[in-house]
């Protein structure tokens, strides 16, 4: 089996979201929610400018990934963005090797007893 090179998967760092690359971003999709597919009146409902695929999982900072999203839409989308980025996370520490055991070896190395080949547990 070969070996297979794994890309690490890093936060993105977020630029400033100026009025003008936030009409870009409303014009793109002509206005038009990215998570529910509705249309955003801009005059009534608050809106954000919402990461189409998260930062924090990789996504690109620019123009092609983010889009229009009603506020109530975005909220529930990043709190989903969250969980999956922490469940991310805790895979990865696993993966490598950085998490300590749940549940060590009895008279391993990490615990404060030893057993003796005679069979008696003596303190480290």
């Amino acid at each position: 089996m070969p070996f297979l090179a794994t890309e690490d998967v890093g936060t993105t760092v977020r630029r400033k979201l100026t009025p003008s690359r936030r009409l870009a971003v409303w014009e793109r999709t002509g206005g038009r929610c990215v998570v529910c597919e509705a249309p955003i009146d801009g005059i009534r409902e608050r809106w954000i400018a919402e990461h189409i695929r998260a930062l924090e999982l990789g996504g690109a900072d620019d123009l092609s990934n983010m889009g229009p999203a009603h506020e109530i839409c975005a909220l529930a989308k990043t709190r989903d963005d969250h969980r999956r980025t922490a469940r991310a996370k805790r895979q990865k520490i696993r993966h490598i090797g950085a998490e300590a055991s749940k549940r060590p070896l009895p008279f391993g190395r990490a615990s404060p007893w030893k057993r003796t080949l005679s069979g008696r547990v003596v303190p480290r």
